[in-house]
């Protein structure tokens, strides 16, 4: 198995605060991740990095990667504090022109400003077990980009990275889940070995369906969303969308 055959789930801000309702849904309260993670140590699901995943070259049917999107500072003070006590690993996704900086890309469409994590802390990620991959340098639509916009988007991410962390890093997410054309050779020609999408008309390692967690999410859901029988589901409905749900 690769890590194509897991659930991976999509998150981005976990926090309480309701003057962040406008990044809604991507901002999640604290006691909807409890439950997520509650619903993962009951099925007893193994948590793994893409790193981990790619050096064991194979896993058990009950793991999932949790990855979040933008690494908001907030989540040192309650999502990873709470990964940590449960003995739990996740995966971040960084944009690299906005290390230490705000999310423009939802400031400048009037939506709330959220402090986004410094070079110190994406060290401390690894520090502490998790993973660091890229997010692109500008937080944009790779897929409606011309080529050479996507190449120096990666190009720029990837050395960053490499410069803060002190290794390339090998995995990355879409912005918006959009792919660029030829991502694949893309990807490998910049470093990285696999992709995190949204919707995606393939499972492929470059294009990796992943799932929402949102406040919607009882437990029943959420136990949905990370068996077999959903990412059948999602094989059938992601590959009947139009392609401006991948673009």
């Amino acid at each position: 198995m690769s890590c194509i055959d897991l659930p991976i789930a999509m998150l981005h801000h976990v926090s309480d605060r309701e003057d962040w309702d406008s990044i809604r849904p991507f901002v999640i309260n604290n006691s909807t991740f409890t439950r997520f993670l509650d619903v993962i140590e009951k099925r007893e699901f193994q948590t793994l990095t893409f790193d981990e995943i790619a050096k064991q070259k194979k896993h058990g049917r009950k793991s999932i990667v949790i990855s979040f999107d933008d690494c908001g500072k907030h989540l040192w003070d309650f999502a990873i504090p709470e990964l940590v006590r449960r003995n739990m690993k996740a995966v971040f996704f960084m944009p690299t022109a906005y290390i230490g900086g705000l999310n423009d890309w939802n400031i400048e469409q009037g939506k709330s400003a959220i402090p986004l994590m410094n070079e110190s802390d994406l060290r401390e990620l690894e520090k502490i077990g998790m993973e660091v991959g890229g997010h692109s340098h500008h937080h944009i639509r790779l897929g409606t980009c011309e080529k050479s916009e996507v190449l120096s988007q990666f190009a720029q991410c990837q050395n960053i990275l490499t410069s803060i962390l002190g290794h390339p890093v090998h995995h990355f997410a879409y912005p918006f889940g959009s792919i660029p054309e030829n991502a694949e050779q893309i990807l490998h020609n910049h470093g990285f070995k696999s992709a995190c999408a949204i919707f995606s008309p393939q499972q492929l390692p470059h294009q990796m369906r992943r799932f929402i967690v949102h406040d919607g999410d009882s437990q029943p859901s959420l136990s949905l969303k990370i068996r077999p029988i959903y990412q059948h589901y999602r094989s059938l409905t992601d590959s009947r969308k139009s392609p401006s749900a991948w673009k």
